[in-house]
């Protein structure tokens, strides 16, 4: 399969429909009806929905429980309710790349490895992170396999502004996670 590589000026949610639609012509041409988007509002998954042609899944990730505020999900509960009435699936768990690390950092200082390894992917963008960690928690949570290449979007702040082919892993074998190609994603250029 012949691809390229969109690049887009800069990072942020107004590249949110363009990136939905080249991560769907990719996964139809890789006969894969899988579609795995970040979502923290419900912004990105609404746009997926009004857009996913009939017979794809999506798998929304949401920020886990209590991520910017005790007791609470930031994710809108009425999208969240009408995407599993049309058989999507809605993921809601501790992020594979900071989780309780996180908390050690905060209290103690320093870094820990599954940050480190974001910091790392972040090099290349934010949304890179966010891809490959949506996958490794959607992995964990059996929503998709470890061994078949998905589409996986991820984004800078809102919105999505980066898609990319890769093979899962499960956060015991994060190591094992194959990047195929990147889809789309913000350019690191300021010329």
């Amino acid at each position: 399969m012949e691809t390229k590589i969109v690049l887009f000026d800069k990072p942020g949610k107004e590249y949110t429909e363009a990136t939905l639609k080249y991560a769907i012509e990719i996964a139809s041409a890789l006969g894969n009806k899988k579609l795995l988007i970040s979502s923290t509002t419900g912004y990105s998954a609404k746009k997926a929905l009004e857009i996913i042609p009939e017979g794809f899944h999506l798998i929304v990730v949401t920020h886990q429980q209590g991520f910017k505020e005790e007791n609470t999900n930031e994710f809108d509960a009425d999208l969240r309710r009408e995407l599993i009435e049309k058989g999507h699936d809605v993921l809601t768990t501790t992020h594979a790349l900071s989780g309780v690390e996180r908390t050690f950092r905060k209290k103690f200082g320093g870094l820990y490895p599954a940050e480190i390894v974001a910091n790392a992917l972040r090099m290349f963008s934010e949304g890179v992170k966010v891809a490959v960690e949506i996958a490794i928690m959607a992995a964990d949570a059996g929503l998709v396999r470890t061994d078949e290449w998905i589409v996986s979007c991820g984004g800078t702040g809102r919105g999505l502004d980066t898609a990319m082919i890769l093979k899962p892993a499960n956060s015991s074998k994060i190591f094992d996670l194959k990047v195929g190609t990147i889809i789309c994603m913000p350019s690191g250029l300021n010329i």
